[in-house]
């Protein structure tokens, strides 16, 4: 069985944070893993703040590369 792709298309805190969970319940190892109630949920905040940062800075980079 082929993983689901993480799907970061929509870049706010939420989406990302449910594509991760999505993401990591597709796999074997975390088959019935409550993600809620579990020092997971603060890695997931963690990477979720993280790319949402990322792409609001790499966004933020690629509209200066425009500017006179």
């Amino acid at each position: 069985m082929a993983n689901p792709k993480i799907n970061i298309a929509s870049l706010d805190f939420d989406s990302i944070k449910t594509s991760l969970k999505t993401y990591l319940s597709s796999l074997n190892e975390f088959q019935g893993y409550d993600f809620e109630a579990s020092g997971m949920n603060v890695l997931l905040d963690v990477l979720s703040y993280n790319t949402l940062y990322y792409a609001f800075y790499s966004n933020m980079i690629a509209n200066e590369t425009f500017l006179d």
